[in-house]
């Protein structure tokens, strides 16, 4: 069994397309730019809201100057609007509760700008994780390890001892920078074949495969 476990947020345990999706729009249309299929909005997020509202907004429009000023709209209007349709996957809060009654120590770690990510896991997961971690100031975006190191030593967490999953090959190489084992789940944003090339250690195509992974350290598919 894995005494820490260190999940992303988007696309592992929430899913939050919809609302990403529907502010980007948001962004688009106020701009009078092309909008985007939530298919699309999945292959843009994964390295941090900054790089997602770069890669939405059209080519002329990504100097670093006029991301800034994206940016800036797209959180006034996410802010507002992160939870109208974001749910949790199918059985995740189920399973969470049965790793917390296992000792299981739990933490979600992701790119998410760090108030957000707060909010929105209180929100839909109140009183469950340990620790809430997303993007803050002066740390670098996943896969850099940086965050998830400050993470494991707030937990007093030994990488030996702990597993991060996530939905990305980005996850896979953050846990690998980090020096824990990794877990892929194929209900996310990235194909199963895009973290099963980034060296995944398991993958779980369904949460009883994943509590398997977690409370057994061993393969299930």
């Amino acid at each position: 069994m894995y005494r820490t476990v260190i999940f992303d947020l988007d696309g592992t345990i929430l899913n939050t397309i919809d609302d990403l999706t529907e502010a980007a729009n948001w962004v688009c249309r106020k701009n009078g730019w092309p909008e985007h299929t939530p298919e699309e909005c999945k292959a843009m997020i994964g390295h941090g809201i900054g790089n997602f509202v770069e890669k939405f907004s059209p080519e002329g429009f990504r100097s670093p100057l006029l991301v800034v000023n994206t940016l800036s709209q797209f959180s006034q209007y996410y802010g507002a609007h992160n939870m109208d349709k974001t749910a949790p996957y199918d059985g995740i809060p189920e399973l969470l509760g049965r790793l917390k009654d296992a000792g299981v120590q739990l933490a979600v770690y992701s790119n998410k700008a760090d108030e957000f990510s707060r909010a929105i896991v209180e929100r839909y997961f109140p009183g469950v994780f340990t620790l809430v971690r997303g993007k803050v100031e002066g740390v670098p975006v996943k896969p850099d390890p940086a965050g998830i190191h400050g993470v494991m030593k707030e937990l007093g967490a030994d990488p030996a001892e702990t597993l991060f999953v996530g939905d990305s090959n980005v996850d896979i190489r953050t846990g690998h920078n980090a020096g824990t084992k990794t877990c892929g789940v194929s209900w996310g944003y990235r194909p199963r074949t895009s973290l099963e090339e980034a060296g995944a250690e398991f993958m779980a195509d369904t949460v009883a495969e994943l509590e398997t992974v977690i409370l057994e350290d061993k393969p299930c598919c």
